[in-house]
């Protein structure tokens, strides 16, 4: 595969993200907030880069990078009263990758009213959604690894809850001939709609954000052991138009004076109702990384601010 070509079929991923969307919009859309500081300063380009531990949530196929035990949270503060978490671990099984995570999406407490505006005697209820999953990726042949993922998923408000269950995939592709390309595939939230348990019976359907994203990565090296990582990718989700994202990071590599390693990152997403631009930092020095992301949300609804720590053992 000549570079050229490689790049071609990327940029047209982009192109067709300007294609409208077919259905409704899905439920549980907190499955879809990129998740990682680093991977969030990079647009949520992310799919073809993310290796070990951080594959988890981007493309399993990816946990072939793992080595010995590793971790890595986020803690996001997201739109207004809204908090995010985001959690995984990954070690050696198998012989590939093996990764439990965990994602929350949770409220501070809201004040109860009835239909009149007036506070009740309930005081205050809560909102959460959660998801638990399972992740394992390996290599099958030279350059290429692939993976796959379980997921259960659960809404809940007040005293009424929704859950449900779901898979995914994803394969990574590092042709020899070109140096410093990985082509990546993934598919996440596959599976059956949840319905609230109301009293008066099942509520209405609420699909999952159904996505693929694909794309390709290119890496190079650059003077006095600087790389520069170049990523374009396409996101497409079930109720939502396609998502182009470009992500662009500049890192040092740490030396052997004890020096750590620091970079720079920007990203930018084409076609996204939610956000365009984002930027961020990140350190790392031994076996522990620092990174933070900006990125601020359209329609006045404020700007959120990422940190996230990735360690290994």
């Amino acid at each position: 595969m000549k570079p050229f070509r490689a790049a071609a079929a990327c940029a047209a991923l982009v192109l067709l993200c300007a294609r409208p969307a077919l259905c409704a919009p899905s439920a549980f859309a907190f499955l879809e907030v990129p998740a990682g500081a680093r991977a969030s300063a990079l647009g949520g380009a992310f799919a073809s880069l993310a290796q070990g531990v951080e594959a988890a949530f981007w493309n399993p196929a990816g946990l072939d990078g793992v080595k010995d035990i590793q971790v890595t949270g986020t803690h996001t503060e997201y739109l207004q009263t809204l908090r995010l978490e985001q959690f995984a671990v990954a070690g050696r099984s198998f012989g590939g990758g093996l990764a439990a995570s965990l994602r929350a999406l949770y409220s501070e407490p809201i004040p109860e009213t009835d239909v009149d505006g007036n506070l009740t005697m309930g005081g205050s209820f809560g909102y959460h959604d959660l998801e638990f999953a399972l992740a394992y990726g390996r290599s099958v042949a030279p350059g290429l690894s692939v993976g796959a993922t379980v997921q259960a998923v659960r809404e809940r408000m007040a005293e009424v809850s929704a859950s449900t269950y779901a898979a995914g995939f994803g394969a990574v592709w590092a042709p020899a001939r070109v140096g410093g390309l990985r082509l990546g595939l993934s598919a996440h939230n596959l599976g059956k709609a949840a319905r609230y348990g109301l009293e008066g019976g099942p509520g209405a359907p609420m699909p999952l954000p159904a996505a693929v994203q694909a794309g390709g990565s290119w890496q190079r090296g650059l003077a006095r052991g600087a790389v520069l990582r170049t990523a374009l990718e396409g996101r497409f989700t079930r109720g939502r138009g396609g998502i182009g994202m470009v992500g662009v990071e500049l890192a040092t590599v740490g030396g052997a004076n004890g020096a750590g390693a620091a970079a720079l990152r920007g990203g930018l997403r084409v076609n996204d109702d939610a956000s365009s631009y984002s930027l961020g930092v990140g350190y790392a020095l031994g076996g522990l990384r620092v990174d933070y992301a900006f990125v601020p949300m359209r329609y006045d609804l404020g700007d959120t601010h990422r940190m996230a720590f990735t360690a290994q053992f």
